[in-house]
């Protein structure tokens, strides 16, 4: 019969230790409102680098620079066969 109540003794203990870590966590956390998705993504934008090895594959791709051929996927994969 005591083993139930030292199970609930020490949960509670649990929950009062994580309490005050989760209320300080909650002063020092500033939150940010956007009216719409796009400034939130302008917003994250200013804030991070690209990489250049990213910066020169997007133009890359932009510019039409190694263009995949003209063609099914399938075709492709599996070659120019007569079916």
């Amino acid at each position: 019969m005591n083993e139930p109540s030292h199970r609930l003794r020490q949960e509670t203990r649990e929950e009062t230790s994580v309490a005050p870590l989760a209320e300080q966590h909650q002063e020092t956390t500033s939150a940010t409102e956007f009216a719409s998705v796009d400034e939130l993504i302008r917003h994250d934008a200013a804030g991070t680098k690209v990489p250049g090895a990213v910066t020169d594959r997007v133009r890359r791709a932009v510019s039409g620079e190694g263009a995949r051929p003209a063609g099914s996927w399938w075709r492709r994969f599996f070659g120019e066969t007569n079916l």
